[in-house]
């Protein structure tokens, strides 16, 4: 009955607050479009705008207006699609993706406690869902699908990465559904810096497994005569794929979250309820396109192949 009561006063919350938050966000974004209006700038629109989410009401106005002074002052020259960069827009990604980030070791250090306190806690399944139970399903999937690529010991060395962007990503992304939360994945920031930790812990790896001219031969192709156009299309196919891991995540959140807006705005009660669903579906999709290709990238890096051909096959496989 508790559980019940739980859930209905949850749905009911979602039910009257989310109409409310995206009229605010509505406003927020003409509020900022007035004010680039009155310094002479072009109006950036709604996506380089401020949502009305948690950093509203937490962060005061003249802190955020000084916060992005300091972020403008970063880059002050940078230009995207010909309109000078603004800072509007970036705080609300850096405020989800703090929050998510506390979060995850939130709930890595309850897990550790609940470890430490029972000796049958990790052996025996838990009984009920909570934070250890979903630790323990995530960790067990990403072991079992690292382990079952690149080996026991690869998989050991490299799960502290994966096993950890498997979680910042699912809680960046399902802190989204929650009205006054927002994809701090769906900030091409946020994702980049993700990709090219992969990126590097890729080839350092490669590189550490089988040496550099071993690691080198990768991206020779099968034939020395085929050796320099095979050194072209590899390097390119590498130097692409943290910008793929990015854009993939970027442009799947960012349309799953259009949708939602799109449909709190009707202010019908309980319309988004089934777009949430769906959202969830997409959450865990997107963590685990990113995790799988992550380690796909790993695994191919630490694979040792005596023949060069037969690497090849394997690489492009």
């Amino acid at each position: 009955m508790k559980k019940l009561l739980t859930s209905l006063a949850i749905l009911t919350w979602i039910a009257t607050a989310a109409p409310v938050l995206a009229e605010e966000a509505a406003h927020e974004g003409a509020a900022a479009d007035k004010h680039h209006e009155e310094l002479g700038e072009p109006p950036y629109g709604p996506d380089n705008a401020e949502l009305f989410t948690w950093l509203t009401p937490i962060v005061p106005a003249a802190t955020q207006d000084a916060l992005r002074q300091k972020i403008q002052a970063v880059s002050p020259a940078t230009y995207i699609d010909k309109k000078p960069f603004v800072a509007e827009g970036q705080l609300t990604p850096m405020l989800m993706a703090g929050i998510a980030f506390l979060l995850v070791l939130l709930g890595a250090w309850l897990t550790r406690r609940q470890l430490a306190a029972s000796e049958d806690a990790g052996v025996l399944p838990a009984r009920k869902f909570g934070v250890f139970f979903l630790y323990e399903a995530v960790i067990g999937a990403v072991w079992n699908l690292m382990k079952g690529m690149m080996g026991a010991e690869e998989a050991r060395r490299h799960f502290p990465i994966v096993g950890t962007l498997a979680f910042y990503i699912f809680t960046m992304n399902v802190l989204a559904l929650i009205p006054g939360g927002a994809p701090a994945t769906a900030n091409l920031n946020t994702n980049i810096v993700m990709g090219l930790t992969v990126f590097l812990a890729t080839h350092i790896s490669g590189i550490r497994v089988q040496g550099v001219v071993g690691y080198a031969k990768h991206f020779m192709g099968p034939m020395l005569a085929l050796a320099p156009l095979m050194v072209v299309v590899e390097l390119i196919s590498h130097m692409v794929r943290p910008l793929s891991l990015s854009l993939r995540l970027l442009g799947n959140m960012t349309g799953d979250h259009k949708v939602l807006e799109i449909f709190l705005g009707f202010h019908v009660p309980f319309l988004p309820l089934p777009l949430m669903f769906l959202g969830l579906m997409v959450v865990c999709i997107q963590t685990m396109v990113f995790v799988l290709l992550s380690t796909v990238y790993l695994s191919l890096a630490v694979e040792k192949h005596d023949h060069g051909h037969d690497g090849h096959e394997a690489h492009g496989h």
